[in-house]
């Protein structure tokens, strides 16, 4: 915002007022938008303040509500709104690339920024981004791919960083439900056969608790592992 003004500063020299401005808010979320559309009431302030600060409405543009080729009819904002459109919708990322080929080489002097954007927001991997950058400009694909290669790193990082904790997590978890049913069993139905603990253990969570449910009910173990 400060560099615009700048900007229009030096392209006004003789200004006497300033511009108005119009903030949007571009909400590409899946959920019903529930946040005040007031600058105000996002202030946490006491009521004898907020006649002395300043207070305006913004429009809110649910981008999820627009068909794609009325997003925009300026070439240079469309392909950002299709990006920020589908940036939360993993999904459906793959069947928009031709696209975003077709709105990038509109503006092709955006695709460096839009580009990055795509590194960090989408599941693309390096060649779906090569195939990107080759189609708008061929002759900036190496320099960019270069550029971008650290950021792919680091998100291939990251991706891999949160599958592993996920995949953790769920291990931990199913890992304690089956420590909880042995527990169980060990208590009703002692002594537990052989392979009792292998065949728990190596059971989904599903099973899992289909089995957990019948220990207590049930007067043998063949009642808790029947089919």
């Amino acid at each position: 915002m400060v560099e615009i003004l700048k900007q229009w500063e030096r392209d006004n020299p003789k200004w006497k007022r300033l511009p108005a401005i119009v903030p949007f808010v571009f909400y590409h979320g899946f959920s019903k938008w529930r946040i005040p559309k007031e600058f105000l009431p996002l202030v946490n302030t006491q009521d004898a303040w907020k006649p002395y600060l300043l207070n305006f409405r913004f429009p809110v543009v649910d981008l999820g509500k627009i068909p794609d080729p009325e997003l925009s009819r300026d070439r240079r904002l469309y392909p950002w709104l299709v990006a920020m459109k589908y940036a939360p919708r993993k999904d459906q990322q793959m069947a928009i690339i031709e696209q975003l080929i077709a709105a990038l080489k509109d503006a092709p002097e955006d695709l460096y920024p839009i580009a990055s954007y795509l590194v960090r927001a989408y599941r693309y991997d390096k060649k779906t981004l090569q195939h990107i950058l080759r189609a708008v400009r061929p002759e900036e694909e190496e320099k960019m791919m270069s550029q971008f290669a650290q950021d792919i790193e680091r998100t291939v990082r990251q991706k891999a960083l949160t599958e592993g904790i996920q995949q953790g997590r769920q291990e931990g978890r199913q890992e304690g439900e089956a420590k909880l049913l042995l527990n169980l069993l060990s208590r009703r139905f002692q002594p537990l056969p052989d392979g009792v603990s292998e065949r728990i253990y190596g059971a989904n969570p599903n099973t899992i608790e289909i089995w957990a449910n019948r220990v207590l009910d049930a007067k043998s173990l063949g009642e808790v592992f029947r089919d």
